[in-house]
This record gives structure tokens, C-alpha cells and sequence, in this order.
């Protein structure tokens, strides 16, 4: 796992590997990190401000109804009890009593319905934010990161943010609002007990800090072992038929089981810290209650004269008794919540890394800038490409001009890839500029003017049609019809039960290579691009399947600028031109 190292000024510094434990190790001593994924949530409050304060409103009125709740029962059982009331006198205050319930309850139903509010508002916020990133970053920058980690951040850690927003900051505000009311609405009727509460309340958050003070980082490594577990696991799985094969499967099962012992020491670890806290806050808050309880208690047994001891009545004990519970329970529950915090802090660390990851792509605002000395459709001018110290392309300069029909050459790691995903603007050249029709490239101004069939073409699960038509949502049935036909999928399609309609299998399960390959061609024609990147369309198929594609692809795309990366004599012979790449340099 990944994990980037801060300065003073909270500002990048080179990413460094980082195990579970080291990582624990480093946020227990510098708490910058922790800093910014606090900034970072108070910024994503702003969008559900409303709901937030609107929660926190709702529940200050709940608390409110529990003081007038009280002194109502208070007086019931003076009347009843002490004063032997008749009921017909008593309809008052147990018409108050029944009112209060009523709006109570309405106020804990918006507390829930306001707090979900904010939550969900939240979650769909941040990973739209996440797939705007991952659009951002591109597939070349993606693939490098296991699939299981990214969908653990996408799901698990982003519901983690959820009890952050919708409990633990309207709590926040409960907090600094509905005990101070209560302390001036005691103070008058005995302000001993006041006292109590001004003296005992601060004790439950200050030691709620306390306890929790490793909890974000017991969070965050939970959560770092959470991902490694996902994407260890999916990767294993999607390997199962190369680890049954080499006799590996059981070797992996028991590291498999070992990465969840790991994990399930790491969430134990969070759950002990939140069952100690709780006990710690129970106790402090318990001992308050029995302060109250003993002074008035002792009070109106004529045992204490200190305060307002001596002429406290049975209405008076009881009223304070009874708020006494409720005065801890928004400090006990913000210790509670205290978690959410705590748990939101390590997801937004596995966030952050995502979402402030500099993305390495062209800037889409230069598309706008024409190139007024434009040679060529497509133009490579002095661009070179670096990956960290390692240099991958050099000074490469090349003009295609529109209906080339271009073989891309060289052995492997020779920059074939990363030269077609730099016109593709999956990445940015580090050095030099690249112009299509005489603008620098963009992905999306790219995406529009390029189809690409990749080496091993992504099949969804979904009808084969689906998958066709994922080039273009919009296009009539009879244009997926054309396009069927044209790249040959019918000649296999009609054989099956239900034609295009047929179900296939995630990655194309159920098909050969050559059929998968025929409905990525299909899927490419039907996008009508000007210009068609093919990488290494007749790898792993036989001789004759190989003949039957290009014929395909010669038929398919002849009015098109084709360029192909590939190794096969076969399709180097059948194209116009040759580009060769030797160790990232334009052999001439």
C-alpha cells in the first residue's frame, strides 16, 4: 500500500511503500497526514451543510422536549404523590406530557431521516469524485493498481464516511448547544447540581480524546489491510485456473487465510479501543448520575445542608434527577460517534491518495490551441516519456498522414504500448507535444477521433449486441445489425440459440479469441472513428482465423487511418508503411 509522506507545509513528497503496521507505526508519531484527511472532510461538509444543522436542530428541540418532559413528570408526582391532587386538576400537564412525546417523536425521526441525508449526499458525492478521477487518470494509470483495492475504497471505504456526516457532526453541534441549556435551566432551581454538570460534563469528551487518540490510525490500518485483503483476493480468483493448474491453489487458500487473520486482529484491535472508551465514558457519567442522586438524595432526608440542600422539595429532586441521565447522553453519544470520526479519518486517508494523485495526461484545456503549421493527421513532435528514471521513448518525430495504413514494429519493450496510449492520451508525453488534425492530444478529444481494439478485448457480461453497442448507445439496431455482419460476428451468432441477443460471460466467457476479437471490431466500426489503433489483433490465433481477421479488418476499415502494433510478419506484409521502435527510438 502506498502511502505519501507530508512536509511541514502538507504539501507531496515521494510516496513510500508502507506496511500495516509500519504505517500505524508513522501516523502514531507525525500527525500531518491526519490533518489533511481532517481538512478534507471539513470541505466535504460544506455540500450538506443544511441537512447537518438541520439534523442537529431537530435533535436540540428533542432535547429540549426532554427538559420540559421532566419538570412535567416532576410536577405529576409532587401533585399525585406529595400533594394528593385530583385527576380532573392533572389534564394540563398530562396534555403537555402527551404533546411532548408526540414532537419527540417526530424529532428522532428527522434526526435519522436528515443524518441519512447528509450521508448518502456525501457517499454519492465522493465517488462520483472518484470516477471523475479514475476517467482523469486514465486506464494506463489504473491498471497498475489492483481492481479489488479500488472497488474496496469505491464501496467500503466510502460507506465508512457515512456515520461521520450523519451522526458525529451533528453531535458536534448537539454538543455545544443542548448542555449548556440544560446547566441554565438547573442553575436557578440548584445550583449545586449545576455545578456538577459544568464540572463532569467537560471529563467525558476529554477522555474520550484520550482513549481515542489511536483510534484513527487503528482505523486506518484496518482499512489499509481491508484493501489488501480485496484486491489479494480478486486477483487470486481470477488467477484460479493458472494456480489450480501449477498445483498452487491450496498454498494460496492458507495465505489467503493468514491476510484474514491479519485483518481480523486489525478490527478487533478498533473494536477494542471503542469498547474501552465506552466503558471509561459509562463509568464517568455513571458516577456524575450518582452525585446528583446521593446530594439530592440526602437532601430531602435532612442529612446534607450545604447549598440549596435544605429546602429542596421532592418536584426539585426529582426534576434534576430525572435530566441528570439526559445531560451525559449527547456527551456519551459524541463519545460514541467519537469512532465515526475516527473510522472516516482512515477512509479518507485510502481516499485521498486517489483523488490528489497527479494525473498524467495531457491538459484538456490546451485542446483548444490549434497547431497553425499542422503537417499531418497525426503529429509526434520530439516527444519523449519517462517512468520515473527509466526511459521509455526518445525524441520520437512522425507524421501519419489520414488513410495510412501503418504496421507499428518492434521487439517487446520497445514502446510500442506506451506510444499508441500517448496518441490515445491515456498518459502525457514528458517531453515534446502530439497533435491530431493540429490540436495537442486530450483523451476526450482523442476518444472521440480514435477507436482502439486492445490485445485482449474487454467483453462485459451482458448479450453480444450490449457489447457492440457500447461504442455507440445511440445507434439504431439496424447500424449494430451492419456492424455484426461486417466484422463477421453473424458467422457465429446465427449459430446460437438467441443471434446477438445471446448472453455471453464477463471477459467473453464462451467465446474463442476470434470471436471476441471479431465483436471488438464490430464494436470499432460501429464507432465510425477516423482513425483505428489495433494492438496485436491476431495474437494467440491459428493460421486460419488469422487470415479470415484481416481480411476482416481490410474490408472493415478501408477508408480509415490504420495502425497496427504488431509482431506478425502476416499483417506487417499487408500494411502500406512501417514504423519500428528499438528501444524507444524511431529506427529509420
Amino acid at each position: 500500500m502506498v502511502m505519501y509522506f507530508f512536509n511541514s507545509s502538507d504539501k507531496w513528497q515521494k510516496p513510500v511503500q508502507l506496511s500495516e503496521t509500519d504505517n500505524q507505526a508513522y501516523f502514531d508519531k507525525n500527525k500531518a497526514r491526519e490533518k489533511v484527511c481532517a481538512r478534507w472532510l471539513k470541505e466535504q461538509s460544506k455540500t450538506v451543510r443544511k441537512p447537518i444543522t438541520l439534523a442537529a436542530s431537530v435533535a436540540i428541540i428533542n432535547g429540549l422536549g426532554v427538559t420540559v418532559q421532566s419538570a412535567a413528570l416532576a410536577f405529576l408526582m409532587q401533585a399525585i404523590i406529595i400533594d394528593k391532587l385530583p385527576w380532573a386538576s392533572l389534564m394540563t400537564p398530562f396534555l403537555v406530557l402527551a404533546g411532548v412525546f408526540i414532537v419527540r417523536s417526530f424529532c428522532v425521526y428527522g434526526h435519522q431521516v436528515l443524518g441519512f441525508e447528509a450521508g448518502a449526499k456525501v457517499r454519492a458525492s465522493i465517488r462520483q469524485q472518484l470516477l471523475a478521477k479514475f476517467l482523469t487518470l486514465g486506464p494506463a494509470e489504473i491498471k497498475q493498481r489492483q481492481s479489488g483495492e479500488l472497488s474496496a475504497i469505491m464501496l467500503e471505504q466510502v460507506d465508512a464516511l457515512e456515520n461521520y456526516f450523519s451522526r458525529y457532526l451533528p453531535q458536534q453541534i448537539i454538543v455545544g448547544v443542548l448542555p449548556i441549556i440544560m446547566i441554565i435551566v438547573v442553575m436557578p432551581i440548584n445550583w449545586v447540581v449545576g455545578l456538577i454538570f459544568l464540572f463532569t460534563g467537560p471529563l467525558v469528551p476529554i477522555f474520550m480524546a484520550l482513549v481515542g487518540m489511536g483510534a484513527a490510525s487503528a482505523n486506518r490500518s484496518q482499512f489499509l489491510a481491508m484493501a489488501r485483503m480485496s484486491g489479494y483476493f480478486l486477483d487470486r480468483l481470477q488467477g484460479l485456473p493458472t494456480l489450480k493448474l501449477f498445483g498452487q491453489a491450496a498454498q494460496e487458500l492458507n495465505t489467503i487465510n493468514q491476510i484474514a487473520g491479519g485483518f481480523r486482529e486489525k478490527t478487533m484491535a478498533v473494536l477494542r479501543i471503542a469498547f474501552l472508551s465506552s466503558a471509561i465514558l459509562e463509568f464517568f457519567s455513571a458516577v456524575a448520575v450518582a452525585l446528583v442522586a446521593v446530594y439530592v438524595g440526602l437532601g430531602l432526608l435532612g442529612q446534607i445542608h450545604f447549598g440549596p440542600a435544605e429546602q429542596i422539595s421532592f418536584r426539585e429532586a426529582l426534576f434534576v434527577l430525572l435530566l441528570a441521565p439526559e445531560f451525559f447522553l449527547p456527551l456519551r453519544q459524541l463519545a460514541i460517534n467519537y469512532h465515526d470520526r475516527a473510522a472516516a479519518l482512515g477512509a479518507a486517508d485510502a481516499i485521498l491518495t486517489i483523488l490528489e494523485k497527479d494525473a498524467d495526461a495531457p491538459d484538456t484545456l490546451s485542446a483548444g490551441k490549434s497547431r497553425l503549421d499542422k503537417c499531418s493527421l497525426i503529429e509526434f513532435n520530439t516527444v519523449s516519456k519517462f517512468y520515473a528514471q527509466r526511459q521509455v521513448l526518445t525524441d520520437i518525430n512522425l507524421c501519419i498522414a489520414a488513410g495510412e495504413k501503418i504496421a507499428l514494429v518492434g521487439e517487446s519493450g520497445a514502446g510500442k504500448t506506451t506510444l499508441l496510449n500517448l496518441l490515445l492520451g491515456f498518459e502525457a508525453a514528458t517531453e515534446g507535444q502530439i497533435y491530431l488534425n493540429g490540436l495537442p492530444v486530450n483523451c476526450e478529444y482523442a476518444a472521440k477521433a480514435i477507436a482502439w481494439v486492445g490485445q485482449n478485448a474487454y467483453i462485459f457480461h451482458g448479450s453480444i449486441k450490449e457489447n457492440i453497442a457500447l461504442a455507440d448507445p445511440d445507434a439504431s439496431e439496424q447500424r449494430i445489425i451492419n456492424a455484426a455482419q461486417a466484422a463477421g460476428v453473424n458467422e457465429f451468432s446465427e449459430q446460437l440459440s438467441e443471434g446477438l441477443l445471446t448472453q455471453i460471460g464477463e471477459r467473453g466467457y464462451g467465446l474463442s479469441g476470434g470471436q471476441v476479437q471479431r465483436i471488438a471490431l464490430a464494436r470499432a466500426f460501429l464507432k465510425n472513428a477516423d482513425i483505428i489503433l489495433l494492438d496485436e489483433p491476431t495474437a494467440n490465433l491459428d493460421a486460419t482465423n488469422k487470415t479470415a481477421l484481416l481480411a476482416v479488418i481490410d474490408q472493415l476499415f478501408a477508408d480509415k487511418t490504420l495502425i497496427i502494433a504488431t509482431h506478425d510478419p502476416l499483417v506487417i506484409n499487408r500494411m502500406a508503411r512501417q514504423i519500428t521502435l528499438r528501444q524507444g527510438r524511431l529506427v529509420l
